[in-house]
């Protein structure tokens, strides 16, 4: 009856050889039964060693030693099989494979009750075990943001450094720490100013690889040359200059979170090639064919539309999907002007003042709920600084008042030149000519720069490159 079971079984005698091997367990283990019937070689299918397996310990009705044996093999008397022991057995090279193997072996007894050998059943419950393993895992993962959801609870006006009690700011911590148990790309939206660096430096404290570096890049502070040096690094020779080999940010993010700020600023070239790398294929250091690989999350913000910034064609598509899993929109503080008092007395307690908002005068704390704060709130930390230096309260812009836009005319005839314009070099003037029409539309935009790029007609990056030029800002 064993032969033609479509179960893998074999039985054994009292003296533990073997007496039946089915067609079955041939197939499972890859021995013919003619190369084991008669033999007490059992153990060599399972172990390197020689040592009972399930249906010796039946024989022997040894349960001590089953489960001094098994004991980390989910040993137990089955709960079908009456006198039946079970045990469940991983084995890296099983008939050529990774496998876990059900053992179930029960007694034989003749007519008057005496045992006379043992069956053992085999079952392979590898996917079975793979599957539960993941639900064990995935099981783990939702406890585990479940924890930091409650320890979070307790103090939810402050999170990793991000402070705020606002609905808006409960709904990105909650994000955050989604994003945190995820191993997902993720894209922080936000005006400049907002915190988007602190939001990325919370999922990378909370997350799997908070022990790895963590790298922020501004993809906007990098000219388009250094791009590809800056990132992969380069071997000794590559160029002038190259005296050592050097390496790039995702050599030195092995492990952790390279955060992309503007990363709508990478040339599409680039894109490309940090695409690659981020899918497994791999880079390559400038001036070198090696191919080189680096395990990381990429965690981007940016103050734009990517879309749009895809439809426009400053952004591949297949690079803009690699990023947009997981997206977080970090409201701007016109939004949350309920947290104005918690983000006061945090940067007061920072900047070791003694003052506290609700101290402040009454004409202060008014002006500070009616102004737009278009630079969010680094510009609340600016202006407290200016206020413990002075003693009052000074915006670098107008509250609530827009400046007239006006229409540009083309001229009607030559432009006027200053004498002292007309005495400069052709480029000097140039340059000159250049500087102020920047620093009108930056003024006119109240310094916004992708509003002043766009109203110039040039990139962000251009502006960018034009203004350290031009000493307008200071190179980082």
């Amino acid at each position: 009856m064993l032969e033609y079971t479509p179960i893998a079984q074999f039985a054994i005698g009292l003296d533990h050889r073997v007496k039946v091997w089915n067609k079955a367990c041939e197939l499972l283990t890859g021995v013919s039964a003619e190369e084991i019937i008669g033999t007490d070689h059992q153990w060599k299918i399972f172990y390197s060693r020689k040592r009972p397996v399930l249906a010796d310990l039946v024989v022997e009705q040894d349960y001590e030693k089953f489960l001094e044996i098994y004991g980390t093999k989910n040993p137990a008397q089955s709960s079908i099989v009456p006198n039946a022991w079970e045990a469940t057995d991983y084995f890296e090279n099983f008939n050529g494979k990774p496998r876990y193997i059900y053992f179930l072996a029960a007694p034989v007894f003749d007519d008057k009750g005496n045992i006379t050998g043992a069956v053992t059943t085999l079952q392979d419950v590898t996917l079975r075990k793979i599957q539960e393993d993941a639900m064990k895992r995935e099981s783990e993962q939702l406890q585990q943001q479940y924890s930091l959801l409650q320890s979070s609870m307790g103090e939810r006006f402050k999170f990793c450094n991000i402070i705020g009690k606002c609905q808006k700011m409960q709904e990105v911590y909650d994000i955050i720490i989604r994003a945190a148990a995820s191993a997902d790309s993720v894209v922080i939206h936000g005006e400049s100013g907002v915190g988007k660096e602190l939001v990325a430096k919370a999922i990378h404290d909370i997350s799997q690889r908070k022990n790895a570096p963590f790298l922020p890049v501004n993809c906007g502070a990098i000219s388009e040359s250094l791009l590809e040096n800056e990132f992969f690094g380069h071997v000794k020779g590559a160029f002038t200059g190259a005296h050592n080999d050097k390496k790039g940010f995702l050599s030195h993010v092995q492990g952790g979170t390279l955060f992309l700020d503007e990363v709508g600023e990478l040339s599409l070239n680039m894109q490309v090639k940090l695409l690659r790398a981020i899918e497994g294929g791999g880079y390559s250091p400038v001036g070198s064919n090696e191919v080189l690989y680096s395990d990381f999350r990429i965690v981007a913000a940016s103050n734009q539309n990517l879309w749009a910034e895809v439809k426009k064609g400053r952004l591949r598509s297949d690079f803009f999907y690699r990023l947009y899993v997981i997206p977080i929109d970090i409201p701007p503080l016109r939004e949350r002007k309920e947290d104005l008092a918690l983000l006061a007395d945090y940067f007061f307690s920072q900047m070791e003042s003694a003052l506290h908002f609700d101290a402040l005068p009454g004409k202060d704390i008014k002006a500070l709920y009616n102004y737009h704060w278009p630079g969010n709130v680094r510009e609340l930390q600016n202006v407290l600084r200016r206020y413990i230096t002075f003693n009052s309260l000074d915006f670098m812009a107008l509250p609530d008042i827009d400046p007239p836009v006006i229409p540009p005319q083309p001229p009607s005839g030559p432009i006027a030149v200053s004498d002292s314009a007309a005495a400069l070099p052709l480029t000097d003037a140039a340059s000159r000519f250049e500087k102020q029409l920047i620093l009108s539309a930056l003024n006119h935009c109240r310094w916004h720069r992708e509003k002043a790029a766009e109203k110039l007609g040039i990139s962000r990056r251009t502006l960018y490159r034009k203004m350290m030029s031009h000493g307008l800002i200071s190179a980082i």
